[in-house]
């Protein structure tokens, strides 16, 4: 229950901006009595932020280990990055929009790396892309990678928080919908001339 309090102050107001205070309050407890649960704010953002990135890495590495081609695997990766980030929103978003607290806290420092390793696993499969044939060179990995995980933190952050505003009610999208949208979108952009009107491949079962 803290934590999940927690959660949704760090990612609606920012962890900084958030006070213990707060968070007590969310929960009707007082403030002294939340530190018989955890000694710190940053004891709180660890146990939210840690398992999620821990996993996103370890997706990534699985994904970008499985013996198919680049496009079977990019789309693998963004169909399964997705989902977790719409399973997952808080956390995620966390760890998107606090990336400048992460790096200047040496606490944190796992998570920087966790999010290099998952990094080089993505470019490691558009590399891979590029040398088959299937990608275009010239390729910008950082801006590509960096591109696509924005638009998969918003996509999902709109897929989970509709409010029914004018532009929302226009339309309603599954996750499924929303998945091959962004698959195709994305994999246009990186593929070779020529290849841009092929058909999505099927995601990828990961391994155990």
């Amino acid at each position: 229950m803290i934590l999940a309090a927690a959660a949704r102050r760090f990612a609606e107001f920012g962890f900084e901006a958030t006070t213990v205070r707060q968070i007590a309050d969310d929960v009707n407890i007082l403030s002294g009595s939340l530190y018989h649960h955890f000694a710190t704010k940053e004891e709180m953002l660890d146990c939210i932020v840690r398992d999620a990135v821990l996993d996103q890495r370890a997706r990534a590495l699985r994904i970008a280990a499985i013996d198919a081609d680049a496009e079977a695997r990019f789309v693998t990766l963004i169909s399964e990055e997705l989902a977790a980030l719409a399973d997952r929103i808080e956390a995620y978003a966390i760890i998107f929009n606090e990336r400048k607290f992460f790096r200047r806290s040496p606490d944190f420092l796992y998570l920087m790396t966790a999010r290099k390793d998952a990094f080089e696993a993505w470019r490691g499969v558009l590399d891979d892309g590029v040398a088959s044939g299937l990608f275009h060179t010239g390729i910008d990995s950082y801006l590509t990678i960096s591109t696509i995980m924005r638009m998969l933190n918003s996509g999902a952050d709109w897929y989970r928080h509709e409010d029914g505003s004018p532009l929302d009610s226009m339309a309603d999208y599954s996750l499924e919908a929303l998945t091959h949208f962004y698959c195709g979108f994305a994999l246009r952009s990186v593929r070779a001339a020529g290849r841009g009107d092929q058909p999505l491949p099927a995601r990828l079962s990961l391994p155990d």
